[in-house]
């Protein structure tokens, strides 16, 4: 048996259990044996409970850390943008000795990630919007203003809905009525849907007015979440093309707000948000 350390953090609700592998080989144990089960420590009966597991690693280039994220099912994923601002939160807390940084460079399966951290806000440069449907990746071929559409027929559910990337593929449907969205059974309908080749989040929104818009999520991999912010880059940039709302809007998620700014297609799309730590423990593995 082994006793791993770990930190408890949480983005709008969206929770994550943190393991700091800078300086050991917990991560390599876990890549190459298969040292713990993924699934087990994100159950919320007989685990941590989490809807993901970060691992920070060295950065391999001339960066600040490397983050390798994992979905509650086990499953890798690119990026997360509310892991990334708990991963960011962690590094502040636990850093703020050795470095007074104010600007974090981390590594992704998505890219170079630049955040900021002000105030006790996080804002992140979340890279530049997909548009293009091979490498969202869907097989959707028609567009509107741009932006990948489809019109979908599922469970007497009938909306068009739009994709887009972030390094992670996103379905958004523009919705009357959020409420009246059965989200456990139109979620899973669509995050497996045959026109997304590596499966997507799914996004239910409500345009609310030009400056705000009302959300549920479906995260690949995890199910319903209480925010994604990836998802909540997707939806502005999706809302902004379509004409629907302006260049920075507040995006709210049913685990809080985050503030999202984009307005040109070769621009990054800025996530502005926090991050709180919940609580630090061990836990023992095979």
């Amino acid at each position: 048996m082994k006793n791993i350390t770990f930190e408890k953090y949480q983005g709008n609700g969206n929770d994550f259990v943190v393991i700091d592998c800078r300086g050991n080989d917990l991560y390599k144990n876990y890549y190459k044996n298969k040292l713990f089960d993924i699934k087990k420590i994100c159950n919320r009966n007989f685990g941590i409970g989490a809807d993901g597991v970060i691992f920070i690693e060295e950065a391999n280039e001339d960066n600040y850390a490397k983050m390798i994220i994992f979905n509650s099912d086990g499953s890798e994923a690119q990026m997360c943008g509310n892991g990334i601002r708990c991963l960011i939160e962690y590094l502040h807390i636990n850093d703020s000795i050795k470095n007074k940084n104010m600007e974090y460079k981390i590594e992704t399966k998505a890219g170079l990630k630049i955040a900021k951290y002000i105030n006790e806000e996080i804002s992140v440069k979340m890279g530049i919007p997909i548009l293009d449907s091979q490498n969202i990746p869907t097989t959707i071929i028609k567009k509107i203003n741009s932006v990948p559409s489809h019109d979908f027929v599922e469970k007497n559910f009938y909306k068009k809905g739009y994709a887009v990337g972030m390094g992670n593929p996103h379905l958004i449907f523009f919705v009357q009525d959020l409420e009246s969205i059965a989200l456990s059974k139109l979620g899973p309908i669509f995050e497996k849907h045959e026109l997304f080749p590596e499966k997507t989040n799914v996004h239910f929104c409500q345009i609310l007015n030009r400056d705000n818009i009302k959300v549920k999520v479906w995260e690949r991999g995890s199910g319903p979440t209480l925010a994604c912010g990836t998802g909540a880059c997707a939806i502005h940039v999706a809302a902004y093309k379509l004409g629907f709302c302006n260049s920075e809007t507040i995006v709210s998620l049913p685990g809080g707000n985050l503030k999202i700014y984009w307005s040109k297609d070769n621009c990054e799309v800025t996530m502005t948000g926090n991050a709180k730590k919940v609580f630090s423990g061990s836990i023992l593995v095979n």
